[in-house]
C-alpha cells in the first residue's frame, strides 16, 4: 500500500457520507486534485445519505463507536448545528433486557451522557405524556438525552458545497468498471457511463450499497434493503407530538422520529436483517451475482418514482410500532411515501477502510451497515488516517479488509430475518426460531 502524493489525481467514487467526508478531509490535508463521481448531484435520491432524518446517538455496545459519536456531536452542535435536532432517544425492549441495550447503557453512562431509566413502558409513557391506550406496553428501557437526529439531505448538501469550495471537481456519471493494469496491481482509471475512461493515480471506492458491484468483496459486504415510510400529521398533531424523542423497539427493529418541524411528517423505519436483491454484475473480464439496489434510470432533473407501499411484513411492523408510540389513529393512515433504504452491511457491521489487498492504489471506504451517517462530520478523518496509515494500530485493525471472514451477530437489529426482496413482496417468509428473530413471531406481524 502506498499513500498518494499531495498532487496525485485522486478519484472518489460515491458522493454519500463516506465519499464526501473523505474528500473533505483529503482537501483539508493538502491534497490538490480530488474528483468526486456519482450518478447525480448529492444528495443522490436512492442513496442512504439522503432523506429528512438520520439518528445521531452514542448508544452503542461498542465503546469505539460511542466515543466517535461524542467526537461527531461536537461538530453537529457547532458547524452543522442548523441541521441537527437534539430530541433524545428512547430505547425500549421487553423487560428481559438484551445484552446490546445493557452494554449501550453502560457505555453512555460511563462516558457521562445523561440518561433516564424506565422500569416499565407505563413509566416511560407517563414521562413522555403519551395518552393513547397501552403505550409502550410490556417494555422497559431508557432515554438518552444527548441523542438527536440530523437533517440528512441538507447536511449532505452542506458538506458537498464545502468540498467544491475547497477545489473538488464533481462529475455526474455512473461508474461502470474500475480499470486496472495488466497485472491488476494498479488502478489506472475508472470507466464512466457511456464508455469514457477517467484516468487517476489513486482511487477511493465509497459507493455504499453499490460497492460490491465494483469491487468483489467475497462475502465481506452485502447490500440489504430496509423499509421506510412517511405519515403526514396535522398542525395540531405536530404541536402535540413535537416534544417526543426518537423511539426504538429493539425486538421488532422498529424506530420512529418525532414529526419533522418543516413538513410535520413522521418518518418510521425498521433496522432489521433486511432484504437482498441479487442481480448479475458483468464486467469486461467476469460475470457474477451480487446483492444491490434495484436500478433506477437517471436523467438530469428527474427523481425516482414515489412508492407508497411496502412488503406486508414491513408495513405490519411499522404500523404496530406507530400504534405503540402514537396510537391507532396515526398508525392506520396511508403512507404519503415509502422507500427501501439500502445499507452496505459488512460481516462484523464495522466500517471498512482499507487498501484492497494486492492493489497498491485502490482504497475502500464503505460498510456503513445502517449506522454510518451520524459520523458524517468526522468519518473522513478516520478514512484519511488509514489512507496515510497514521491512525492507532487498534483502529487500523478494526476497520481493515479481513482475511478471516467470520460473521458477527448484530445485536442492535430486530424483526424478521434476512430474505430476498422478491420473496418479501410476494409474501413468502422464511420459517425461523425465536432466537433468530429476537422474539418476534412473524405470523403476528
Amino acid at each position: 500500500m502506498t499513500p498518494p502524493s499531495k498532487d496525485a489525481r485522486i478519484v472518489i467514487v460515491g458522493a454519500g457520507a463516506f465519499g464526501l467526508s473523505t474528500a473533505y478531509y483529503l482537501l483539508a490535508s493538502g491534497y490538490s486534485s480530488i474528483t468526486i463521481l456519482d450518478r447525480t448531484t448529492p444528495p443522490v435520491p436512492d442513496g442512504s445519505s439522503v432523506d429528512i432524518s438520520r439518528i445521531v446517538r452514542a448508544d452503542y455496545d461498542d465503546i469505539v463507536y460511542a466515543n466517535m459519536v461524542v467526537e461527531a456531536l461536537e461538530l453537529w452542535k457547532t458547524e452543522y448545528k442548523e441541521f441537527y435536532y437534539p430530541c433524545g432517544l428512547l430505547s425500549m425492549t421487553p423487560t428481559d433486557n438484551p445484552k446490546y441495550l445493557a452494554d449501550a447503557l453502560a457505555n453512555v453512562s460511563g462516558i457521562g451522557l445523561p440518561v433516564t431509566q424506565f422500569s416499565s413502558g407505563q413509566e416511560a409513557a407517563q414521562f413522555l405524556k403519551l395518552t393513547h391506550e397501552k403505550p409502550l406496553d410490556g417494555l422497559a428501557g431508557y432515554l438518552s438525552h444527548d441523542a438527536g437526529w440530523a437533517y440528512a439531505a441538507k447536511a449532505t448538501e452542506h458538506l458537498f458545497r464545502k468540498c467544491i469550495q475547497l477545489g473538488a471537481v464533481f462529475i455526474e456519471s455512473k461508474v461502470d468498471e474500475i480499470i486496472y493494469s495488466a497485472d491488476r496491481t494498479i488502478v489506472t482509471g475508472v470507466q464512466l457511463d457511456g464508455g469514457k475512461m477517467l484516468r487517476c493515480d489513486f482511487a477511493v471506492i465509497a459507493a455504499g450499497a453499490w460497492t460490491d458491484t465494483l469491487v468483489p468483496s467475497e462475502s465481506r459486504m452485502m447490500a440489504t434493503g430496509q423499509p421506510v415510510a412517511f405519515i403526514q400529521l396535522t398542525e395540531e398533531e405536530y404541536i402535540k407530538y413535537k416534544h417526543l424523542p426518537i423511539y426504538i423497539n429493539f425486538v421488532s427493529g422498529f424506530y420512529v422520529f418525532p414529526p419533522h418541524p418543516e413538513s410535520h411528517i413522521v418518518k418510521a423505519a425498521r433496522h432489521s436483517y433486511g432484504y437482498t436483491n441479487y442481480r448479475t454484475v458483468a464486467t469486461s473480464s467476469s460475470s457474477r451475482e451480487s446483492s444491490q439496489p434495484p436500478e433506477i434510470a437517471y436523467s438530469k432533473g428527474a427523481t425516482p418514482p414515489v412508492r407508497t407501499t411496502l412488503p406486508k411484513d414491513a408495513e405490519d411492523c411499522l404500523r404496530l410500532g406507530l400504534a405503540e408510540y402514537f396510537g391507532c389513529n396515526i398508525a392506520e393512515r396511508d403512507f404519503v411515501k415509502a422507500r427501501i433504504c439500502w445499507y452496505n452491511d459488512t460481516l462484523t457491521k464495522d466500517f471498512l477502510f482499507d487498501y484492497l489487498p494486492g492493489v497498491d492504489n485502490l482504497f475502500i471506504a464503505t460498510g456503513g451497515s445502517g449506522h454510518g451517517f451520524k459520523f458524517l462530520p468526522i468519518i473522513g478523518k478516520y478514512s484519511v488516517g488509514i489512507i496515510e496509515q497514521t491512525l492507532p494500530t487498534d483502529l487500523l485493525d478494526k476497520f481493515k479488509w479481513r482475511t478471516d471472514i467470520q460473521k458477527k451477530e448484530d445485536l442492535s437489529r430486530g424483526g424478521t430475518p434476512l430474505m430476498t426482496l422478491q420473496d418479501a413482496e410476494a409474501g413468502v417468509y422464511p420459517i425461523t426460531n425465536a432466537e433468530s428473530t429476537q422474539g418476534v413471531n412473524i405470523s403476528t406481524l
